[in-house]
């Protein structure tokens, strides 16, 4: 009797031992394949992790993934550059009828961007790179919107094609880069923007929105855009 329990206890030894040895080679095989597909390409090793825990069954209600298919671990929500763009859009459609503002802003979703266009009237005089008293308002309440996306941001400056030749401003090329920095400016030193967050670009008139054919379409192209773009977080 006590022999043949030796031998039972020796069995279920050695089939501990296969199991454990079994098991140390599995993880030692899946933490060389993380380390082949390298820890910086995120999407590989996401879809390898949700591949392995729908293989052992740790989905919810133990679902297992089908092949090709891709699964978001739990964790924190992860927020496209497109929905924040939707979201921002949106808020600043509201701002914009609570101000009666519409004329003067202009929202347009360029691939993955979204252009806040603002009409030079509401930010300076004519000839002037300095914001005017009633840009302020607007500014304030545009970059509280904009605070809540972790977005780069562009500010591109453009005037319609009449020349402009003066001490400050020999082109419209200097009147449109100044006009771009003076609202970066205000965002970095008034609304604490980060600054690696912003850069600015003056365009003159070289990228119109309608053709300079008439005071209307003029009108038009004076303007600055804020440009939210792609990789908001």
């Amino acid at each position: 009797m006590a022999r043949k329990k030796a031998e039972k206890e020796a069995d279920t030894g050695a089939g501990l031992m296969v199991m454990m040895v079994s098991l140390n080679l599995i993880l030692l095989i899946f933490f060389i394949f993380l380390n082949s597909i390298g820890a910086n390409d995120g999407e590989r090793v996401k879809k390898a992790l949700g591949s392995l825990a729908g293989r052992f069954g740790l989905l919810r209600g133990g679902a297992h993934l089908m092949p090709g298919k891709e699964v978001l671990l739990p964790g924190a929500p992860v927020a496209s550059p497109e929905m924040n763009n939707v979201d921002l859009a949106r808020e600043i459609r509201e701002m914009l009828a609570e101000r009666e503002l519409q004329g003067n802003i202009r929202l347009v979703v360029d691939g993955s961007n979204l252009v806040i266009g603002l009409s030079d009237n509401l930010l300076f005089s004519s000839g002037s790179a300095t914001l005017h008293a009633g840009a302020d308002p607007v500014l304030e309440k545009l970059s509280g919107l904009l605070n809540k996306f972790s977005a780069p941001i562009r500010v591109e400056g453009h005037t319609d094609n009449r020349e402009i030749s003066t001490d400050q401003y020999p082109s419209n090329w200097e009147l449109s880069a100044a006009r771009a920095i003076s609202v970066m400016r205000h965002l970095v030193e008034e609304r604490q923007f980060p600054v690696s967050q912003l850069s600015a670009v003056g365009f003159g008139e070289y990228r119109p929105l309608v053709p300079n054919d008439s005071t209307l379409n003029r009108t038009k192209n004076r303007r600055v855009n804020i440009v939210v773009m792609k990789g908001s977080g």
